[in-house]
């Protein structure tokens, strides 16, 4: 089986399995470990791991080459739904939300990084509360092409997910690669996190 129909198959999975790997706060983890912390079964991390070995990005659970590793996971597509919306003032407007979300893209890199101009607001939510959120932002815009944009996807993409200057963001392996998959400036923004977070 070629790589990309592996990645066809379990896709959520591997996601899932990336964000482990690639999180700075484990060290030297079983892929027992990772089969836990990524919430999926072991017989699927071990093929996932297996896969990743053939390529040359990991020897067990160690990841090889970090930059490589990034790449790899942005270039395979994943299973994300978007809606887009113009909204005025959009930090007075999520400031107070009791829903659950988290920043990613260029408002969270310029939490983390001060690199990019936080020209968009894009943050992952929970599936369930996506008509609760198309409500609450049309009171303060409109649906459309716009500088909110919010994703929704398999929920353990809040893995990690931390607070920075009291704003929800997504964990730092997280962030990489979604700025990596933006391309252009938010690739150049990704290179100096993962220099800075790895020294890779």
């Amino acid at each position: 089986m070629k790589n990309d129909n592996l990645y066809q198959y379990f896709g959520g999975k591997k996601e899932r399995v990336f964000r482990v790997l690639l999180s700075p706060k484990y060290k030297n983890v079983t892929s027992y470990k990772v089969a836990k912390l990524a919430d999926t079964n072991y017989s699927w991390v071990h093929t996932i791991l297996n896969d990743l070995e053939n390529e040359n990005l990991v020897k067990g659970c160690e990841v090889l080459d970090i930059k490589k590793m990034y790449l790899y996971w942005a270039k395979h597509p994943f299973q994300m739904y978007t809606r887009e919306y113009n909204v005025q003032n959009p930090k007075d407007v999520l400031k107070n939300v009791k829903m659950e979300y988290a920043f990613t893209g260029y408002f969270a890199e310029n939490l983390i990084g001060h690199f990019l101009f936080p020209r968009f607001f894009e943050f992952y939510i929970r599936d369930n509360d996506v008509e609760k959120w198309d409500k609450y932002l049309k009171k303060s815009g409109y649906y459309g092409k716009g500088n909110v944009k919010i994703y929704f996807t398999d929920q353990h993409v809040f893995f990690e997910k931390h607070t920075v200057e009291d704003w929800p963001v997504v964990s730092i392996q997280q962030l990489i690669v979604d700025l990596i998959r933006e391309g252009a400036e938010c690739r150049e923004a990704a290179d100096i996190l993962i220099k800075r977070i790895y020294g890779a």
